[in-house]
């Protein structure tokens, strides 16, 4: 297991407040990560000395390093809002409302101390690899199934996927996959081992998933992978609940796009 592993990982990761107090690394030279970067095409900026929702100071013109960020109260654009923080109290990131509370604590604030992390086991991820797209035009497609429960509930989720890039995808073709630059699934001997971000590694699995014969060939000749990341919640789903992915879509929470397909398959 590589040490900086994504909380997508399947073995036991760190305690919920850990990775909800985690410093994400990758900014831009504006200091924003891309994830932000996208969600804050086309908003309003956060105006002139708004208060940092870490430590409720205000954050002026004149602060060196203050970033911006994006605080969600759900998957829609309507309940994204702009935020800046100053440097020292936290990263420039996709916040949700339980990460924003563990930063408080962090930073010792009392009136966070009722909030309190859920330590119950996560449960184990799961891959299924499929085939996406129509006769000459098929990719190896590869749905993750994050185990819940996610740290931070499916706004954690969706603020963490957010910040390392990930867009809602249309499984249903309508809307082409956007590239994902710096994404990655990587195989040995056809067995899916690891997925890689732009902030490090995400996902690793030293045994390897398996693989079918024509996701391997098709994998062979494209060099590239449809990478859909699902929502927790749907993580209880089984292999081939189309129903349940049709809903996740529908509601924009099926997040991805293509990845690179790196490794050895055969």
């Amino acid at each position: 297991m590589p040490p900086r592993a994504r909380p997508g990982a399947v073995v036991a990761g760190p305690g919920e407040e850990a990775v909800l107090n985690e410093q994400w690394s990758g900014p831009g030279v504006d200091g924003a990560v891309p994830g932000v970067r996208r969600l804050l095409a086309g908003a309003a900026a956060a105006p002139d000395g708004a208060p940092c929702p870490l430590c409720d100071r205000p954050v002026e013109p004149a602060d060196a390093g203050a970033l911006d960020g994006v605080r969600i109260d759900g998957p829609g654009r309507e309940l994204h809002t702009a935020v800046r923080t100053h440097p020292g109290c936290g990263p420039s990131r996709v916040w949700a409302p339980a990460q924003i509370a563990a930063a408080r604590v962090r930073l010792g604030l009392p009136e966070a101390a009722s909030w309190r992390p859920d330590d119950r086991p996560r449960g184990a991820d799961r891959l299924e690899p499929g085939m996406a797209g129509g006769p000459g035009e098929e990719l190896p497609s590869l749905l993750f199934h994050p185990g819940p429960p996610y740290p931070g509930g499916l706004l954690g989720h969706l603020a963490d996927r957010y910040t390392e890039g990930l867009a809602p995808l249309d499984l249903t073709g309508v809307v082409p996959a956007q590239d994902l630059p710096g994404w990655s699934v990587h195989a040995v001997a056809g067995r899916i081992t690891a997925i890689g971000s732009p902030v490090g590694p995400w996902w690793a699995n030293p045994g390897g998933h398996p693989t079918t014969h024509p996701w391997r060939r098709s994998g062979h000749a494209e060099r590239r992978v449809l990478l859909a990341v699902l929502p927790p919640d749907e993580a209880a789903s089984g292999p081939g609940d189309l129903a349940a992915l049709g809903r996740a879509i529908r509601a924009g929470l099926v997040l991805g796009g293509v990845a690179a397909l790196t490794g050895t398959l055969f």
